[in-house]
């Protein structure tokens, strides 16, 4: 059974996670959704490594980590799928990645896929989704992405 985790700075107030569950649920019925954390604050990415870096090792190997932390894609933020000790990571390249495993990750892919709607609006549930749902099956990276060595540092906080 596929396993996709969620880990956001939406909160739980409004629409924006059942958003997200729904349209997962629309495109691979069979997947288990998992909360790790939608209290994150906003756009605190330090935050969000800590609290996917000490979660993630508990799932079995092939799960789907979506982080719908400060997801906008910009020229110089683009979205990537990550692998990483048998993981699956997807989200925005703003500094996370490099937060979560205290520098480069295994392997890194752009994502370049084409997507059935010109309406960008809410990039955790039109990119991020797809993408989940896409390796969730058993789908690859490369047929989705483009390999990338290319990682935005982000250094973290050092007591």
């Amino acid at each position: 059974m596929a396993i996709i985790t969620l880990t956001s700075d939406m909160g739980l107030r409004d629409h924006y996670v059942a958003v997200v569950k729904g349209a997962i649920i629309s495109q691979l019925p069979e997947a288990r959704i998992v909360d790790i954390s939608h209290g994150i604050m906003p756009f605190d990415n330090a935050q969000a490594a800590f609290v996917l870096r000490n979660a993630y090792p508990a799932f079995p190997r092939g799960t789907v980590h979506l982080i719908g932390v400060n997801p906008e894609v910009s020229a110089d933020t683009p979205h990537l799928v990550v692998r990483h000790d048998g993981h699956y990571f997807i989200g925005a390249d703003n500094g996370i990645f490099w937060l979560l495993f205290d520098g480069k990750p295994q392997e890194a892919f752009e994502l370049t896929m084409k997507l059935d709607t010109d309406n960008l609006t809410f990039p955790t549930r039109d990119v991020f989704v797809p993408a989940a749902c896409h390796i969730a099956r058993g789908g690859t990276p490369d047929v989705i992405g483009r390999k990338t060595v290319t990682i935005r540092e982000q250094i973290g906080f050092r007591p």
